[in-house]
């Protein structure tokens, strides 16, 4: 029977003994206030089983309903931080290998530039102790010559240039070992510095030419 009919009926039937009624629906239940004839006030609950049972089968309804929105609504949000975490990680490893390249770049650039200029001060210091060592001893010049004489031995005209510090120590000294060596003082040149000629040879016995020749070795390895 519909809630409106019972309400109907059972409002005729107190009437009929004198009372009145007022409703109000519940969920689950009715609850009804029933006023007596002599004013006094008496409640009175009646359970209507199919009504609740279709009231809270609707409410069990929209509770699933929500129930579904909310965990659809939480995994596409796991998701879509989980995607948003993995973008920004990406883009942090990215960042941090570029860093570390340009870091490598900048370190490799350095240790050369590093590397020339200490070669640089390493020749100069060189030259320093090769002039040092030759005011010294002027005679290390004309040892160093004859060396290199030795290479050119089978040639029949040989000259040897030198400066004009060393050329009376150097003629007097090649004059003893090879007399026919032509010694001849040559003014660009500078203490400890000979050339030999041979017409077919040029020996280069300059400091800067030999210093210059260890910085190319250096510098290409």
């Amino acid at each position: 029977m519909p809630l409106s009919n019972a309400l109907s009926t059972l409002s005729a039937s107190l009437k009929k003994k004198g009372l009145s009624i007022s409703a109000t629906a519940v969920v689950m239940n009715m609850s009804f206030r029933i006023i007596r004839g002599d004013g006094r006030v008496q409640k009175l609950k009646v359970s209507i089983p199919g009504e609740a049972k279709a009231l809270s089968g609707s409410h069990e309804h929209v509770m699933d309903v929500e129930k579904q929105a909310f965990e659809q609504g939480y995994a596409e949000g796991e998701r879509i931080g989980k995607e948003m975490g993995e973008k920004m990680v990406e883009t942090i490893v990215k960042r941090y290998d570029h860093a570390i390249a340009r870091l490598a770049e900048t370190h490799k650039a350095l240790a050369d530039s590093m590397e020339e200029e200490i070669v640089r001060l390493a020749l100069a210091i060189s030259r320093k102790i090769v002039q040092r060592e030759l005011a010294m001893d002027p005679d290390i010049v004309s040892a160093v010559a004859a060396v290199a004489l030795k290479r050119v031995s089978s040639h029949q005209s040989i000259t040897l240039r030198v400066s004009r510090q060393d050329f009376g120590r150097v003629r007097a000294a090649i004059a003893t070992t090879n007399p026919a060596v032509q010694v001849i003082e040559d003014t660009s040149l500078e203490r400890g510095d000979f050339v030999v000629d041979t017409g077919q040879t040029h020996l280069d016995g300059r400091i800067a030419s030999q210093l210059e020749a260890i910085g190319h070795v250096l510098f290409d390895d």
